[in-house]
């Protein structure tokens, strides 16, 4: 039996607790905001424009919730939108060369790179909590992946049917 699946080793239940705080490192509002995007950049190409209802329904996401990420991605240049009955949101040239690292600034800041996996102020590579180098190099992992991807990359994957973005 391996030492993984050994409910009383404390490596185990480490682990599954740094994959808990990774699970949570990024806020819905990130998550919505990636989603609501790359939803956009596969369905709201060559002008077809996606309504805010029709956005909501389809990602399951609050509309009152999702009108307000809509605002700051439009705001930011991401999208696109039209007013009126006929209007709604639209893929525009800067959106599918988007790194993902722009939806996390917008949403949530860069925080989440800089901060201490247990909150503690002073931590850093001289004065190091204890679990700063674990998280550290996962940390730089997520920001290079962060900044590589693309939300082109990511409707690619949607639309070869590789990834999904509902449930």
């Amino acid at each position: 039996m391996s030492n993984i699946s050994h409910p009383t080793d404390c490596s185990h239940r480490l682990r599954f607790r740094q994959v808990d705080y990774f699970c949570a490192m990024f806020s819905k509002t990130f998550g919505y905001a990636l989603r609501a995007a790359t939803f956009v950049a596969v369905h709201g190409k060559n002008g077809e424009k996606i309504g805010l209802q029709e956005l909501s329904q389809s990602l399951d996401i609050p509309h009152h919730f999702l009108g307000k990420i809509m605002q700051d991605l439009v705001r930011h240049g991401i999208l696109d939108s039209i007013k009126g009955p006929s209007g709604g949101f639209y893929a525009n040239e800067q959106t599918a060369e988007t790194p993902l690292i722009e939806l996390l600034k917008i949403t949530d800041g860069s925080l989440v790179f800089n901060q201490c996996a247990l909150n503690i102020k002073r931590c850093n590579a001289e004065h190091p909590c204890p679990l700063h180098h674990d998280f550290a190099s996962c940390r730089d992992g997520m920001l290079k992946a962060m900044s590589a991807k693309t939300i082109a990359v990511l409707a690619a994957e949607i639309e070869e049917g590789k990834s999904f973005l509902v449930r």
